[in-house]
């Protein structure tokens, strides 16, 4: 265990430390993210600290981890080079979607057809086992892809999107290593640590906001980390103190939050008879923030909320099958769904009001 501790400890200090020589020299080369329009910041404030976030991970990956470990994931490596840089060119000048979906398409390929981490069975939902070769491959890079995405959605206030992150590699890495999986146990400590010393400088007021750069780095290394823990969790013995009944569902609650919020935005544009892919002010933590009025209170609120039924979930992942569950997780999303939408209604309402002039 003091391995996994001292590889965290290490990325945590290399980003704490290098973060500060990152933001002086965006500011001398005015690499900086502007506000107004869709964002909620003011000012101008560097971007791009996903830099550090991956740089910090590598290095602390490449000292802790043992060579053959490295080599054994080196089509993992690779693919989150290649979004990495991916990242780097969408801050500096936005890359076209096609483009950027393509780059997305050759780095979960490289990880789900070279490297073999995919989804290979639906594990009895629906009475299906083993997926045919062509969907296992197919629903495996596009699970990546999503939820890539999804994540990089979810980066719109100060903090949120880190401490998501912490949260979520923090349960996979504590789980990897119960059930003996030193390897990923590692690199989710080395993704940890990355991420806390990035989120003492991206708490508001923020001095720094990862961008493309570091939320398409966290969300593919999420994504395929979740990928493994579902094809590990299905191949544990019924008897095992780790093993969850309901895998599907255990490893949907892993990225609940930033799926729940892309699918619910993109349903809403397309009602509203706009592209899905236009940016705006939609997302769960916009709504949140209207409300409650500080980042500081929504990002409490979101990840309080999505801590509870995150645990509830895997909680009810002990006991019972993912054809009930994932109903069930459904089910509440839609309920929730329809809270925000009547929350948000009566906000509306009451400040129409208040702008509106007293007549008689």
């Amino acid at each position: 265990m003091s391995d996994f501790f001292y590889a965290a400890a290490t990325s945590l200090l290399l980003s704490f430390l290098l973060t500060p020589l990152l933001v002086r020299f965006l500011r001398r080369r005015r690499v900086l993210d502007e506000g107004g329009h869709r964002k909620i910041h003011k000012g101008f404030i560097p971007s791009m600290g996903g830099i550090i976030i991956f740089l910090s991970f590598l290095l602390a990956t490449l000292l802790w981890e043992p060579i053959e470990a490295v080599l054994h994931r080196r089509f993992e490596l690779a693919a989150l080079i290649l979004v990495f840089f991916a990242g780097i060119r969408d801050d500096i000048e936005p890359l076209r979607p096609m483009h950027k979906l393509v780059v997305q398409i050759i780095a979960a390929g490289m990880v789900v057809i070279a490297g073999d981490i995919r989804i290979s069975s639906f594990y009895g939902l629906w009475g299906i086992e083993e997926l045919p070769m062509w969907l296992s491959y197919c629903g495996s890079i596009a699970f990546v892809i999503f939820v890539t995405n999804a994540f990089n959605l979810i980066d719109g206030l100060d903090g949120l999107a880190g401490t998501l992150a912490v949260f979520s590699f923090s349960f996979l890495c504590v789980w990897f290593y119960g059930v003996g999986n030193d390897s990923e146990a590692m690199r989710t400590a080395c993704m940890i640590g990355a991420v806390l010393g990035f989120l003492y400088y991206n708490w508001q007021p923020a001095s720094l906001f990862m961008g493309d750069t570091g939320s398409l780095v966290i969300g593919f290394m999420l994504s395929v980390s979740t990928l493994s823990f579902i094809r590990l969790n299905g191949s544990l013995p019924d008897v095992s103190y780790y093993k969850f009944h309901a895998i599907l569902s255990a490893g949907l609650a892993v990225v609940l939050l930033p799926v729940f919020d892309t699918i619910r935005v993109f349903l809403l544009r397309l009602r509203q008879r706009r592209s899905p892919f236009l940016p705006d002010k939609q997302h769960v933590h916009h709504v949140i923030l209207h409300l409650v009025q500080t980042h500081a209170k929504a990002v409490r609120l979101m990840i309080v909320g999505y801590l509870v039924i995150a645990g509830l979930i895997f909680w009810a992942c002990k006991y019972l099958s993912d054809d009930l569950l994932l109903l069930s997780i459904i089910a509440f999303c839609i309920g929730v769904n329809a809270l925000i939408k009547r929350i948000v209604n009566r906000s509306y309402k009451k400040e129409r009001k208040k702008k509106s002039p007293v007549t008689g």
